[in-house]
């Protein structure tokens, strides 16, 4: 008693001398829940007005406090998970939510809570169990459904997600909340006129009634900035959702970065860098899952815009185009001129957010193939480059993941996903022909292979991607397309990144591609041909 005595008096003189309107408040909780004696509740409200008013060394004194007193009260421990994100340390407070859960099985705010910080730490399993929890408690709440939704599709349980959201009742599939995992589900299952008509009502629904969904912009945006028509009108749609959002910088910055991609793919240099430093807050912000690739291609962007040569076309011999089609590792070369296969060429990025080598040796159609075509139809004239294949290759996704996952052996995964790959570009190029194909490789690891990015194989991992690249650069010559070896050029002897051709972790330097002819494989002379690759 004599402590927390001690305690109110110091919290007195505080907020007493704060002389504020706000902090005169919490001195008038702090009288009111003490009134009938000391609580663990009473101590957790008073805990609760500190941490508002930014009295946080104050604030965890009182949690303390609470719970000494009550060591499973519900509204103290809630409290502290959430001072234990605000510290950055969501382990800590992965575990606290856990506690709650066992503690205090009713209720839902932990499930919530826990499934969130399970998903930016993309513990995808451990994030559907604490979804389902949830749901065991409150069947048919919209935002936990759409999250059950989400976690099946990044583990590739497509039917049961489909199975999922049958058995919901109309209310729930209409809620605002689930609109986001309905669009993901009806493209995945190859509904895609349903898909866009429940993405565009869903929109217009959140610009109306300016109740934004960062996991809806993010699919909004990316779904025109990835087809070749929805470039011309994208910095409009842009604006449509910065106008009502001007006080967020999170929202703000996801959708600079957005903006960023634009500016670089309608080749405006000076913009990318204009809007960095707009928003140079957005690269530093705490780590959440539904903008974490947007603050990946923020910084990329923004390093790309510094590293970006200004490279003089030679003027007595005429520009052809390449067009560089694929997810992030398209934009590298994009904007810059330099030697290819023995001519000047201006480098043209089309960007499909998130393609992978995968998406296109699947059965039946989906967006990224829809994507890629648009761009083949958009293309009047130029040579190719295919980027594709480097996320299929990482540790924490693509195959090596869905092998550690059981969806098949290694060996296996990486066979089918090549050839599939290949299968497609076989009938989608076979159109028309052309000038040049190119098949780029998959570059050695930028990144070091520890913590998070650990595969526990090292050995089997690196193995993984000199396959991938083996497999790809003889697709490349049994169809008499050229081959550019980025592994030999950016790969050391531990046959991780050598430092020379990286921009960053994951991405390589515009400069590579200005000296890109001495890794690259040209396409053999068909028999009897007359040698022009096709």
């Amino acid at each position: 008693m004599d402590d927390i005595a001690a305690l109110r008096a110091r919290t007195m003189t505080v907020l007493q001398a704060a002389a504020d309107d706000q902090d005169a408040a919490v001195a008038d909780t702090l009288h009111a829940a003490l009134a009938a004696g000391p609580t663990a509740a009473a101590a957790s409200a008073v805990a609760a007005g500190l941490l508002r008013q930014g009295h946080a060394e104050l604030a965890r004194d009182w949690l303390a406090t609470a719970l000494g007193l009550e060591p499973d009260c519900l509204s103290a421990l809630l409290l502290r998970a959430s001072c234990e994100i605000l510290q950055g340390e969501p382990s800590r407070a992965i575990a606290t939510y856990g506690h709650i859960i066992d503690r205090h099985p009713s209720d839902i705010e932990a499930c919530i809570e826990l499934g969130t910080l399970l998903t930016n730490a993309r513990d995808w399993e451990g994030a559907l169990r604490a979804t389902q929890l949830g749901l065991a408690r409150r069947p048919g709440t919209a935002a936990l459904c759409a999250r059950r939704i989400d976690l099946l599709l990044r583990l590739e349980r497509d039917d049961d997600a489909l199975q999922f959201l049958r058995t919901l009742p109309p209310a729930v599939c209409a809620d605002p909340a689930m609109a986001h995992a309905r669009v993901s589900l009806l493209n995945r299952s190859g509904q895609f006129d349903a898909a866009r008509q429940v993405l565009d009502a869903s929109v217009a629904d959140t610009v109306a009634l300016r109740t934004f969904d960062l996991r809806l912009i993010n699919q909004w945006l990316t779904s025109c900035l990835s087809g070749a028509q929805g470039l011309a009108h994208f910095p409009a749609q842009v604006a449509r959702f910065s106008a009502h959002l001007s006080d967020d910088r999170r929202y703000q910055g996801l959708l600079a970065a957005y903006a960023m991609i634009g500016a670089w793919l309608h080749a405006d240099r000076a913009e990318v860098v204009r809007i960095a430093e707009l928003h140079a807050d957005f690269a530093d912000m705490a780590d959440i899952d539904e903008d974490r690739a947007m603050r990946v291609f923020y910084r990329y962007l923004r390093q790309l815009a510094a590293a970006c040569p200004a490279t003089a076309a030679d003027a007595s011999r005429p520009l052809a185009l390449l067009h560089v089609i694929g997810e992030s590792h398209s934009l590298s070369p994009g904007n810059t001129v330099f030697a290819w296969q023995g001519r000047q060429v201006q480098a043209r990025s089309r960007f499909i957010m998130g393609i992978q080598m995968h998406h296109l040796a699947q059965a039946g159609q989906n967006t990224y193939k829809q994507h890629l075509q648009s761009h083949l139809d958009a293309i009047g004239e130029g040579a190719l480059l295919l980027t594709m294949g480097e996320i299929d290759c990482r540790p924490v996704e693509g195959m090596w993941r869905a092998a550690q996952r059981g969806h098949g052996p290694l060996d296996a995964l990486i066979g089918s996903t090549v050839a599939g790959y290949l299968a497609f570009l076989d009938q989608a190029l076979r159109q028309r022909p052309w000038p040049s194909i190119t098949l780029q490789g998959v570059p050695a690891p930028g990144y070091d292979l520890t913590d998070r990015r650990d595969p526990g194989d090292k050995r089997g991992f690196l193995d993984m991607i000199d396959s991938v690249n083996t497999l790809l650069k003889a697709g490349a010559q049994e169809r008499h397309w050229h081959f550019l070896d980025v592994h030999g050029a950016t790969a050391g002897q531990d046959r991780l990144g050598n430092g020379r051709w990286h921009l960053d972790r994951f991405h390589l330097a515009p400069a590579f591609y200005q000296q890109a002819g001495h890794w690259l494989l040209q396409a053999p002379r068909p028999a009897g041909g007359d040698g022009a690759p096709t």
